[in-house]
C-alpha cells in the first residue's frame, strides 16, 4: 500500500496522473479543506494530522510499503516525522519540492525563522500584508504594530477566528481564494497602501512569482520566511519524474 501525504495541489496533480494506474493508495491530509481538494478522485482520503506515534500506527495498520511526501514545503514537522517513520519501519521514502524560484525582488529580507521575522517588522513603519498563511497567526499576538498588518487568508471561519483570537480587528482580515495574480496584489497593494509583503517561498504554486513581481512594480519590500532546508532522500521537483521513479521499482 502507497502513503501519500497530500493537502497541497502538487498532491491532486500527482494523484490525478497516477490513480489510474494503481488503487494501492491511501491519502492522508491534515485538514479537511485538503482532503476536498481530492473529492473527485476514486481514493480513500484520511483527513487529520498525524503525530509521529499515530503515524507509525497508521503505517503498521494499512500496510503501508511507500510513503510519497507531497506536503507543503512549509510542513518541516510533517515531512520529518515521516522521513523517520520510513527509516524506523524500513520502507521506502519519496518527496516532492518544489522547485524554488530564482526572481528576487528589488527590496527585500530574508529570515530563517518566524521569531526574528517578527522582531524585524516591529520596527518598519507602514502597513504591512502578511501572506504566511493562518499557521503563523498566533506568532503575530504580541506585535506592537499589529494594526498596520493586513492578513490574508482562506476564507474559513476558523481561520478568521484564529484572527480574531489574537485581536486582529475584521477591517486587517483579507479572506480570499487564491491563487492572486499580479494584477490582484497590485490592487491590494495600493488599495491597503502596503509597505512591506511578508511571504514564504513556496515556489509557483504557491504565487511567488506573482507577489515579487507586485512589489516591485509598486515599490514594496518583500519579507522572506525562508523555505526550511531538510536532505530528502529520493527528491523530486518534476510530478512525472517521481511518477517513474516509482513505477520502476
Amino acid at each position: 500500500m502507497i502513503w501519500v501525504i497530500g493537502g497541497t495541489k502538487d498532491s491532486r496533480d500527482f494523484l490525478e496522473k497516477i490513480v489510474n494506474s494503481t488503487t494501492d493508495i491511501i491519502v492522508t491530509t491534515a485538514t479537511e479543506y485538503g482532503g476536498k481538494l481530492l473529492e473527485k478522485l476514486p481514493l480513500k482520503v484520511v483527513c487529520k494530522k498525524l503525530t509521529y506515534p499515530m503515524m507509525l500506527d497508521f503505517v503498521k495498520s494499512e500496510g503501508i510499503d511507500k510513503i510519497i511526501d507531497l506536503s507543503h514545503p512549509y510542513a518541516m514537522e510533517v515531512s520529518q516525522n515521516a522521513l523517520n517513520v520510513s527509516k524506523e519501519m524500513e520502507i521506502e521514502y519519496f518527496r516532492f519540492e518544489r522547485e524554488e524560484i530564482s526572481l528576487l525582488p528589488q527590496k527585500y529580507s530574508e529570515f530563517d525563522n518566524i521569531e526574528e521575522l517578527i522582531k524585524y517588522v516591529e520596527g518598519v513603519e507602514g502597513n504591512i500584508l502578511v501572506t504566511l498563511g493562518s499557521n503563523n497567526i498566533p506568532h503575530f499576538s504580541q506585535l506592537k504594530n499589529l494594526n498596520n498588518c493586513y492578513f490574508r487568508i482562506l476564507p474559513k471561519w476558523d481561520m478568521v477566528k484564529k484572527c480574531e483570537d489574537v485581536g486582529i480587528l475584521p477591517k486587517n482580515i483579507i479572506a480570499m481564494q487564491g491563487p492572486f495574480s499580479k494584477n490582484m496584489n497590485k490592487a491590494m497593494i495600493e488599495q491597503f497602501n502596503i509597505k512591506y509583503l511578508i511571504t514564504k517561498q513556496a515556489g509557483d504554486t504557491g504565487g511567488e512569482k506573482e507577489k515579487i513581481e507586485s512589489a516591485d512594480e509598486m515599490g514594496v519590500e518583500v519579507i522572506f520566511l525562508t523555505r526550511p532546508k531538510i536532505e530528502y532522500p529520493n527528491c523530486y521537483n518534476n510530478i512525472d519524474n517521481l511518477i517513474e521513479a516509482i513505477k520502476n521499482l
